[in-house]
């Protein structure tokens, strides 16, 4: 789906922000909300929508496990860099 044309306008009257969910239940769906939201004094008007339609099913168990799949990846390339340092450090205080 492309992005809209015409911005749309929180119920505070701010141009919304067009984000996109990462959770399990909506996998990469596209929703506007308003900018206040989480900014200290500031009113927030909680304004909601959904741009992208719910997926199927199959393509939220899909995606699902691809995005566990990358999680774990980084996860062990984190790993990895931090032994590397490790190693790095012990031979540079070794010699």
């Amino acid at each position: 789906m492309d992005i809209p044309t015409s911005i749309l306008s929180s119920y505070c009257g701010f141009p919304t922000v067009l984000k996109t969910s990462w959770s399990n239940e909506n996998l990469d769906r596209r929703f506007f909300w308003c900018p206040n939201y989480g900014i200290e004094r500031r009113h927030c008007c909680h304004f909601f929508y959904w741009f992208d339609p719910l997926m199927a099913p199959c393509a939220n168990v899909v995606l699902g496990g691809l995005l566990s799949k990358v999680r774990n990846l980084e996860r062990e390339k984190r790993k990895e860099r931090i032994i590397w340092i490790v190693v790095i450090v012990v031979f540079l205080v070794l010699h």
